[in-house]
């Protein structure tokens, strides 16, 4: 077996768990190297030490092929598994005591770029207090126009990131699906909206100041007065190794309510 090991070097615990990790893998004469920007020819998972941004900006940055073991050394940990040691980490993928979990990505187009998104695209305002105008549309006629101070449009896995924040539904990663969520909007009836994955929407923003597009986190456009985005979801993904064997919604119910 071979493993690409990614580790957030700005979490302590993460840097001291991917050392007993490596120490097992050691034991077992299995061959590893620490993620440098590629991911080598042959490798058989990719193991992430750090929290769910850790993990959200290696998928991003590399549209990994390989599985994914996610172990969470920050906060949340919504995508990444918590409470093994190393040592059982190593033995539940040599035995294939797990299960492989597909995530998709949305699919964003904008100024002539393509971007992928495995949590969710926000468009908003960037550098004023004023509303920004939304209108989105579908191929069969306008979906909804608002004004409010941005939208996001997320994937079932970001369903419960900045989407559930804003008022959004929860949906399972079984559901090929997304919704498109306004984040305050100036109305008494603009709510979340869920649509197919093979659903394409245009959304054209405008503000009196600056717009802004972020994917996944991360701020991929700034443009003046209005910016138009095209977001459709996609049938490219990630698979995430999982080896809890609780169902979505424990983990869920777990996460938010206490915390754990």
């Amino acid at each position: 077996m071979k493993f690409c090991l990614v580790v957030n070097d700005t979490k302590p615990l993460a840097k001291d768990f991917s050392e007993e990790f490596i120490v097992e893998l050691k034991k077992r004469s299995f061959a590893y190297y620490l993620f440098s920007g590629v991911i080598e020819e042959s490798t058989d998972f990719a193991v992430v030490f750090g929290g769910d941004g850790t993990i959200l900006k290696f998928i991003r940055g590399t549209m990994v092929k390989v599985p994914v073991l996610g172990i969470n050394c920050g906060k949340m940990g919504f995508l990444a598994e918590s409470g093994k040691s190393a040592s059982e980490y190593v033995d539940d993928l040599v035995n294939e005591n797990y299960h492989l979990d597909r995530r998709c990505f949305l699919e964003i187009e904008c100024l002539g770029e393509r971007y992928y998104a495995l949590n969710e695209v926000v468009i908003g305002r960037a550098d004023t207090i004023n509303l920004v105008d939304i209108n989105i549309d579908t191929v069969n006629g306008s979906l909804d126009h608002y004004r409010a101070d941005g939208v996001i449009v997320s994937t079932p896995t970001g369903s419960t990131a900045y989407s559930l924040s804003a008022g959004g539904p929860v949906l399972s990663p079984k559901v090929p699906a997304f919704v498109v969520t306004p984040i305050c909007p100036h109305s008494l009836q603009s709510k979340a909206i869920v649509l197919p994955r093979d659903e394409s929407i245009e959304i054209d923003a405008s503000t009196h100041g600056k717009c802004i597009v972020v994917v996944d986190g991360i701020g991929v456009q700034t443009v003046d007065d209005k910016v138009c985005v095209r977001v459709t979801g996609s049938e490219c993904g990630v698979d995430f190794v999982r080896i809890d064997k609780r169902s979505f919604y424990s983990i869920m119910l777990s996460k938010f309510a206490k915390g754990k």
